[in-house]
């Protein structure tokens, strides 16, 4: 039976960072999205949790979207 599988990856990484405190959410190249955080509050797991929470919604927003695209694609090919 065909599905869809659902794959999300969260990475942390090391990065200079221009600002003291958490940026909003960006889209890089490779169509990920970032926030940074300054080396102060790596550890504070409030600020974490809330850095990620800051980037999972647009990172799901654009997900979906690309998703419902590919399948609307797909289901018109399916329908000729």
């Amino acid at each position: 039976m065909k599905g869809t599988r659902i794959k999300i990856k969260v990475e942390f990484e090391d990065y200079e960072v221009a600002s003291e405190s958490v940026t909003e959410p960006i889209q890089i190249e490779d169509g990920s999205f970032v926030v940074e955080m300054p080396e102060a509050l790596e550890a504070d797991i409030d600020e974490c949790e809330q850095a990620l929470l800051r980037a999972n919604f647009p990172a799901l927003r654009d997900a979906i979207s690309q998703h419902l695209e590919r399948a609307s694609k797909k289901n018109r090919k399916d329908q000729r």
